[in-house]
Formats: C-alpha cells, sequence, structure tokens
C-alpha cells in the first residue's frame, strides 16, 4: 500500500488499476476504503466477476453479509466455472442456510475445482460444522494431499482425526505441525490439547464400557464365573488397547505426555480409569441389588458429566489457534 499510494500521489489515481489497489487495501485491514476501489471497479467492469467478488470480501469485512451474498452470487453467475466462487457463497451463508442448500453450494464447488486445496478444506470445515465428520475427515486429508506446506490444514486435519476417535494419528499429525519451524505458537497449544485428549479420552471410553455393563448387569445378573471372565476381558482388553495406542505415538509424543505440566494430567486421567474399572469389576463379581446399581449409574453420570467439563477446558487450551472459522480472503 505504501509503495502504490507513492505511486498515486505520484503519477495520479488513474496509474493503479481500482481493482489491485481495492485487494492491497482490503490485505492492509481498510475494508471501507477497498469497498470504495471495488465498487469503482464494478462500475468500470461490469462483467469482471473478479471486482464483484472484491467487492464481496470488502462487504464481509464490513460485517454487511447479506449484501456480500447478493454480490458473491453476481460474481457467481458472471463465472460459474469458478469453484471458489461458489465455495466462498457456501461459507458465507453456511450458518444462516439449511444444511441441504449449503451442501448444494459445496459440491459445485468441488465439482468446478477438485484439485484446489482451499475449496476442499473451506469444504471440510463446513461438514465439521453440521457435524459430517467423515466427510470433513475425507476434504480435509484430501487438502493435505494437495498442500501438504499449507500448516493450518495439518492442524485441521489433528483435530478432526481425534474427532473421530483416532486419537494417537491425531497426535502424530499435531506433533508434526508444531514441530515445524513455520508454525505459528497456535499450533503448540493445538499440540499440548491433542496430547490432553489422548489420555481424556481413554478415560471417557472406560465410562462408556462401565455404563453399558452395570446396565447388563442389572437387566441380567451374570453368574460369577462368568462374571468373573467378564471383568478379565474388560480388564485386559482395555490395557492392549490402550498400550497398543501408546506405542502407536512417536517416541517424543509419548515423552511428552509425561513432560513438565502434562505430567500430572496423564496420572490424574490413568487413576480415574483405574477406579472407574476397579468399581466395574467390583459390580460384576457382586451381587449389587437394584438401588446399588442406581447409585453406581449415578457415579458414571457423574463421571461423564466430569469428563465433559474437562474436555471443554482442552479445547479452550488450543482456542488461540483461530483455524476454520473465517477462510483467508488471502486465499480465497
Amino acid at each position: 500500500m505504501e509503495v502504490l499510494e507513492r505511486g498515486i500521489e505520484r503519477y495520479g489515481p488513474e496509474s493503479v488499476p481500482p481493482l489491485l489497489l481495492a485487494w492491497c487495501l482490503l490485505m492492509a485491514g481498510r475494508p471501507a476504503e477497498a469497498l470504495e476501489r471495488a465498487e469503482q471497479a464494478v462500475e468500470e467492469e461490469p462483467r469482471n466477476a473478479d471486482a464483484h467478488w472484491m467487492r464481496a470480501n470488502a462487504l464481509l469485512e464490513l460485517e454487511r453479509t447479506d449484501e456480500a451474498s447478493r454480490v458473491l452470487w453476481g460474481a457467481v453467475e458472471l463465472m460459474p466455472d469458478n469453484g471458489r466462487y461458489y465455495m466462498q457463497l457456501a461459507w458465507v451463508v453456511y450458518e444462516h442456510e439449511e444444511y441441504a442448500k449449503v451442501r448444494k453450494l459445496v459440491e459445485q464447488a468441488l465439482e468446478r475445482s477438485p484439485e484446489d486445496a482451499w475449496v476442499h478444506c473451506t469444504a471440510a470445515r463446513i461438514y465439521d460444522h453440521h457435524l459430517r465428520h467423515r466427510l470433513a475427515h475425507a476434504h480435509y486429508a484430501r487438502a493435505f494431499e494437495l498442500d501438504p506446506d499449507e500448516p493450518g490444514v495439518r492442524g485441521d486435519l489433528a483435530e478432526i482425526l481425534q474427532t473421530r476417535g483416532r486419537l494417537s494419528s491425531g497426535v502424530r499429525v499435531a506433533w508434526e505441525a508444531a514441530d515445524d519451524e513455520r508454525e505459528a505458537d497456535g499450533e503448540a497449544a493445538l499440540y499440548d490439547a491433542t496430547l490432553r485428549r489422548w489420555s481424556w479420552r481413554w478415560y471417557e471410553w472406560v465410562l462408556r464400557a462401565a455404563l453399558m455393563l452395570n446396565v447388563i448387569d442389572w437387566v441380567a445378573p451374570t453368574p460369577v464365573p462368568g462374571s468373573a471372565v467378564l471383568a478379565g476381558v474388560l480388564v485386559a482388553g482395555y490395557a492392549i488397547v490402550w498400550t497398543r495406542s501408546l506405542l502407536a505415538l512417536p517416541r517424543q509424543c509419548r515423552r511428552d505426555l509425561a513432560g513438565r505440566g502434562r505430567r500430572g494430567f496423564l496420572a490424574g486421567a490413568l487413576a480415574r480409569t483405574a477406579l472407574v474399572l476397579g468399581v466395574i469389576v467390583l459390580v460384576l463379581l457382586g451381587e449389587p441389588t437394584g438401588w446399588q446399581h442406581l447409585g453406581v449409574l449415578a457415579l458414571i453420570a457423574g463421571g461423564y458429566a466430569e469428563w465433559y467439563f474437562g474436555a471443554v477446558r482442552i479445547s479452550r487450551a488450543a482456542g488461540a489457534r483461530a483455524w476454520g472459522r473465517e477462510p483467508a480472503v488471502a486465499r480465497a
């Protein structure tokens, strides 16, 4: 902008195309001025789709979403083969329109720009918002495949892997992102959060098992020999799966799990897990009454409440990393 402004001062405003000036003003954080120049560009070239798109982005920065949506539709009509225009429009309306309408726009964008990493990443964020985690995972993975050097994509992929229960894979991807010297501090916060989720989700899974077995034993009490076998299978199976997941982590991640600031968290999650396993083994081996089963159910419900609030705190720890709620205009 400094260079352009010196040029305008020396050679006059006609020396700089208004579309270029609007873009630089927008990137410089001056959206009101950018809007003026974008409107000038639209007046000079009403059939230029990029001029309409620039005007829409300036309106978005000024939080004039409804106007931006109408202008984007104009850009789409002028250049119907541009997948990024469709995706930008889908992003503008994804929180306010029905999922079916938003998904149609996303599919149109992907059809027109199947090799565009930004389009895939934004599609994944929209699917993630609508809890279509399988679709979100597929598009994050494709975006990473198309642009492995884009740090934000790796962070998004780490998040969705953990959301889908692939805990160790999520930690590994987050560690790779945080280990990259190009990354911002937010990626380190994401890595810390994924390590904490690794322990915390195992605690939640043992709560699920305890809930299911408590109800089963309540409805259809199992004789002692069968109960002993079931209890042994539960403990041994959990230990085997937990150990395999631990070994799937890179060595550095295993060390970081017990590193400074996380050691107590890991120990707390393991202690809670052992406590839940011990309680459910006692329930299976004993002959609790209906009231006792109800008491165990209340304890499990309390454990779930504790787990939920812990999960919220962990997610907030990575909140500084603005990973996905607004796609950067510069990439669009």
